[in-house]
C-alpha cells in the first residue's frame, strides 16, 4: 500500500467514527450522568429510588434538557450559519482549488467553447487563457487530481480518458 492509500484509509475510518461519535457521546454521557445523579438522589425514595425507573427518568430529563438547548442553539442563536461560513472559508476547494468534476467540465467543455468563441471575440480568448492557466496550475501541482478524473471516467463507464489527456496537452501549450 502506498502512502496516499494508507492516508485515505485512515481518513475513511476517522470519518466513520465521526459519523456516530456525537450521538454515542451524548448517549454515554446521559447514561453516566443519570446513574451518578441517581446514586445521589435515590435516598429521597419514591419513584426515583427504583433502580429501573429512577435512572431512566433522569436520563429522559437530561435528554430533554439537551434537546431543548439544541433547539435554542438552532432557532435562537443560529450558530449553524456561522459554522457554514467558516467551513466554506477554510475549505480551499470551495474557493481557489479545483475538484475532479470541475477539471472534467472545464477542460472538456468550457475551454474549447471559449477558445472557439475567442476566434471572434478577444474577451472570450482571454477567458479561455485564464481557464487554461488555472487548469494547468491545478493539474501540475496536484497529481491525484488526474487520477480522480480517471476514476470519474471509470465510474460513468466511459474509457475516453484520452479526451482529458488531449485537453491537458492543449492546456499545457
Amino acid at each position: 500500500m502506498n502512502g496516499k492509500k494508507v492516508k485515505k484509509w485512515f481518513m475513511l475510518q476517522l470519518w466513520r467514527i465521526q459519523q456516530v461519535s456525537q450521538i454515542l457521546t451524548l448517549v454515554l454521557l446521559g447514561i453516566t450522568d443519570s446513574l451518578l445523579l441517581w446514586k445521589n438522589t435515590q435516598w429521597r425514595g419514591g419513584v426515583i429510588a427504583n433502580p429501573y425507573v429512577g435512572p431512566v427518568l433522569i436520563l429522559v430529563t437530561i435528554g430533554l434538557v439537551v434537546w431543548g438547548f439544541a433547539i435554542f442553539w438552532d432557532l435562537g442563536l443560529k450558530m449553524w450559519r456561522e459554522q457554514s461560513n467558516v467551513l466554506v472559508e477554510r475549505n480551499p476547494y470551495s474557493k481557489e482549488r479545483l475538484i475532479a468534476k470541475e477539471v472534467f467540465i472545464y477542460s472538456l467543455f468550457y475551454v474549447p467553447l471559449f477558445e472557439s468563441l475567442g476566434k471572434d471575440d478577444p474577451k472570450m480568448a482571454e477567458i479561455a487563457q485564464i481557464f487554461k492557466k488555472w487548469l494547468k496550475k491545478e493539474t501540475d501541482t496536484d497529481p491525484v487530481l488526474l487520477h480522480d478524473v480517471r476514476e470519474m471516467f471509470d465510474y460513468i463507464g466511459d474509457d475516453r480518458f484520452d479526451l482529458v489527456e488531449a485537453a491537458r496537452k492543449r492546456i499545457n501549450e
